[in-house]
């Protein structure tokens, strides 16, 4: 005996895990309503002067949205595939991704969109093929060029300018510990089957911590239809990759974040990547100015009752379906029942935007322009030495002595000659040190430490006499500098003269 979820509760489930559909013209996503010509508005006022018959829950049937939801078919089968949704999204099983990331505008956009997938030029051993629709290996520039020429042809099709993009860029990605040959794989399978009637080009990345795959779709199919995926698009797109990973023993879900017991972000890729280098997205400034805007005027954040209402909804139905798989007769059944229970009470709050902004990393760019003008703090600690070496006292005498050589401009060897009035500098640092020794009467075993034998060598090697400079032989080195230097000019100019030597 299978189970069945009745008609109510899959229609309410498939509110939760799915987006609702939504009919917009010129999209590309499900089928605009048409306006009704003069025999259809007839046919239905014919139509209404009859009464209808009462449908029972017997006879209902779930509407579109839970076909998209858990695919068509009979009801019992879409209640089994609600029932495996739900058991994946108690365990928590990891999101299959597909994300659009651009779109190329022009022949030479997509090449560069090709290069950068194919990590062309970036040396022997990181450069990857490009799979094609056709089956083909792409590893040459040069048949990479062709083919972005050949859809910018194709695309511009004899017009004298382009409407739109003439490729759209997408990603498939699973996180960390997913297998990336099965991955690859799954994507190609999937690239197949939903673009069978376009061509396109893939390629596995595996330089990050997740294994992702890089898909860019020609925007003009082969019959020259143009398409712009939306957000049912995406969907599909992400449960027919999830049902292809399955298939190959990676499990893999596919479900809004409502139905995860979070709140969705809509955040870009551009936002994400701010963020890890450190940066500030605009984004996020707004919403701490959204933030302290509510703060200030003491009133609560209308998005946070949005948030706990449409929870609400999802905790209700997720009760509702825990009833009917209670009551089943099957014991898987109650297994996904009680898996489901522990996952409805640990979902998280609902918590907006604005609260999460509080604690976003904050706008450090202030604080280093602070920095730059405000000097830093030293790096070494101000700790009084243990004993007096005579080290600063030293220090002091040099600058004093070298700010009177530089007014007075004496040479010097001729401080402390014989022939000065003023004592020499051995004597003043010798002074110096005797007067941080402290206590004559003391041995240099007490003492120890004072005055180190290394400052001792210093004094005695200031105290001889300096030799005298000889001033000839410097004269002689300078008059050979500039020998060679006149000669050096001398060749450049003569090589240059009638033009460059190749």
């Amino acid at each position: 005996m299978s189970f069945r979820f009745s008609p109510g509760t899959l229609d309410s489930m498939a509110g939760v895990f799915a987006p609702p559909i939504k009919y917009r013209l010129g999209t590309g996503g499900g089928r605009p309503k048409s306006t009704k010509g003069g025999g259809a508005v007839l046919g239905v006022s014919v139509a209404s002067m009859f009464p209808k018959a009462e449908s029972g829950s017997t006879t209902s049937r779930p509407g579109l949205q839970a076909k998209a939801a858990f695919g068509g078919g009979s009801q019992t089968r879409m209640s089994g595939r609600a029932v495996m949704a739900t058991d994946r999204t108690s365990r928590r099983v990891p999101e299959a991704i597909v994300r659009i990331t651009g779109r190329q505008h022009g022949g030479g956009h997509v090449l560069a969109n090709f290069a950068y997938i194919s990590r062309l030029g970036y040396g022997d051993g990181k450069e990857l093929g490009l799979e094609t629709s056709e089956g083909d290996a792409l590893r040459d520039g040069r048949d990479m060029q062709l083919l972005a020429k050949e859809w910018h042809d194709f695309d511009m099709d004899g017009d004298a300018r382009r409407k739109g993009a003439t490729s759209i860029s997408m990603i498939l990605s699973m996180p960390t510990g997913t297998d990336p040959k099965r991955l690859k794989a799954a994507a190609l399978d999937f690239a197949h089957e939903e673009f069978a009637n376009r061509s396109w080009v893939a390629a596995l990345h595996v330089d990050r911590d997740h294994p992702h795959v890089h898909l860019t779709i020609a925007r003009r199919d082969h019959d020259g239809r143009r398409f712009h995926p939306n957000r049912d698009d995406l969907f599909r797109y992400r449960q027919r990759f999830a049902e292809k990973l399955r298939g190959r023993g990676i499990e893999a879900n596919a479900t809004p974040a409502r139905a995860r017991g979070i709140d969705p972000r809509h955040e870009s890729i551009a936002v994400i990547k701010m963020r890890s280098k450190g940066q500030v997205p605009q984004l996020d400034k707004s919403r701490m100015l959204r933030a302290q805007r509510y703060r200030t005027q003491g009133i609560a954040d209308p998005v946070r009752a949005f948030l706990a209402e449409r929870q609400a909804t999802v905790r209700a139905t997720y009760m509702r379906s825990i009833t009917e798989l209670s009551a089943s007769p099957l014991a898987a059944d109650h297994l996904v029942a009680q898996s489901l229970e522990r996952f409805v009470a640990t979902m998280p709050e609902p918590q907006p935007n604005s609260l999460r902004a509080d604690r976003a990393p904050v706008d450090t760019s202030k604080d280093r322009a602070d920095r730059r003008t405000t000097p830093m703090p030293s790096r070494v600690l101000n700790v009084p030495p243990l004993v007096d070496t005579g080290i600063d006292n030293l220090q002091a005498l040099h600058t004093k002595i070298a700010a009177r050589s530089s007014v007075t401009r004496e040479p010097l060897a001729t401080i402390g000659g014989q022939g000065s009035s003023t004592p020499s500098v051995a004597e003043r640092i010798r002074k110096v040190g005797e007067g941080g020794r402290g206590d004559k009467g003391k041995s240099n075993s007490d003492r120890g430490g004072t005055l180190s034998d290394r400052l001792r060598e210093i004094t005695e090697k200031i105290a001889t006499p300096a030799q005298p400079v000889d001033l000839t032989r410097a004269s002689e080195i300078i008059r050979k500098a500039e020998d060679r230097d006149r000669e050096k000019r001398e060749r450049d100019r003569n090589r240059d003269r009638d033009g460059p030597n190749r």
